[in-house]
């Protein structure tokens, strides 16, 4: 009966360091998940934000080559005249003091 001990008791030792390495092997692979998922997640917002930077420097020249050329509404607009200008002033004015 000794004998059967002694191997129950090693293949106990054995079952135990193959749990160690499995469980080892089990965090590497975690790991490794991790940072292969933070990897590429830094990589995608890096590209955003070059994506952003190229849309922000193209909406910027839109802006500038609009001021520089003016619209043809602008130049076709005619001016306000003084009396619906001074009745809308009126109205505001009026509907200001009814609220208070």
């Amino acid at each position: 009966m000794i004998g059967i001990e002694r191997v129950r008791g090693r293949g106990a030792m054995e079952d135990v360091t193959q749990s160690l390495l499995d469980a080892v092997g089990i965090m590497f692979l975690g790991m490794g998940l991790v940072y292969l998922f933070l990897s590429v997640l830094i990589l995608g917002i890096h590209l955003v934000a070059r994506w952003c930077a190229v849309d922000a420097a193209s909406a910027r020249f839109a802006k500038n080559h609009a001021k520089s050329q003016p619209s043809v509404a602008q130049s076709h607009a005619k001016p306000l005249d003084p009396n619906v200008v001074a009745a809308i002033s009126l109205a505001v004015k009026q509907y200001r003091s009814q609220i208070k």
